[in-house]
């Protein structure tokens, strides 16, 4: 099964000005409820809140590019509509508040919940130390388990990283069709169906890229 990286466009023909979205001016990034409470592992115990405009020159898109820190994606109505046709993990869409031009659209916060990393089979998979400049790969490594690896990225100085090499699923993973490599690496994947069903839509605001270091 085929896996693609989404993520959004940076083509100012589409999106007419970057950055594209801007917090709201009084939307309270300190209230209880504000996205900087959700986390990427678990759904909260509230409603969240999230209120951004899109930027006077920038353009509306189907995907919105999203706050830092946010947790999901920012979609609207059609795309909710082909997202939910699909086998996706445990997940919520949440009604957010988006303005352009003093204008309420209608759009949705997907939060989605990443057990992705219960379905890595760490046997298999391999990792790289590379020396960032000049670039060079050091060694190729395996580990045992995503807090090992967050173990060996902390010892490490700022001139060196880890990256995958080849990640491996385990035969029981339920082949979702988009998935987060977050606890990894800051990736999100769509399946080749979704992909095709994507382009069939055109849809705006989102492009792909094959993603061939994962196995399933």
């Amino acid at each position: 099964m085929k896996y693609y990286t989404f993520f959004n466009t940076d083509e100012l023909d589409i999106i007419g000005e970057y950055p594209q979205i801007q917090k709201s001016e009084n939307y309270n990034l300190s209230s209880f409820d504000s996205y900087y409470n959700v986390f990427w592992n678990k759904f909260p115990e509230f409603e969240p809140s999230y209120s951004i405009e899109i930027k006077e020159k920038a353009l509306q898109t189907n995907l919105l590019y999203s706050l830092p820190g946010f947790q999901g994606l920012t979609i609207d109505g059609e795309l909710r509509k082909i997202f939910s046709e699909f086998k996706l993990s445990p997940h919520r869409f949440y009604p957010i508040e988006v303005v352009h031009h003093n204008k309420q659209l209608n759009y949705y916060w997907f939060h989605f919940i990443d057990s992705f990393i219960n379905y890595i089979d760490f046997e298999k998979s391999t990792f790289e130390l590379f020396q960032k400049w000049p670039y060079t790969v050091l060694k190729e490594f395996k580990v045992l388990s995503v807090n090992e690896l967050h173990k060996l990225e902390g010892e490490l100085n700022f001139e060196k990283e880890i990256q995958i090499k080849k990640l491996v699923l385990l035969e029981n993973f339920p082949n979702y069709d988009i998935i987060s490599l977050r606890n990894i690496t800051p990736l999100i994947l769509v399946s080749e169906d979704l992909k095709k069903s994507l382009e069939m839509s055109k849809l705006k605001g989102f492009d792909f890229k094959e993603y061939k270091l994962l196995i399933t």
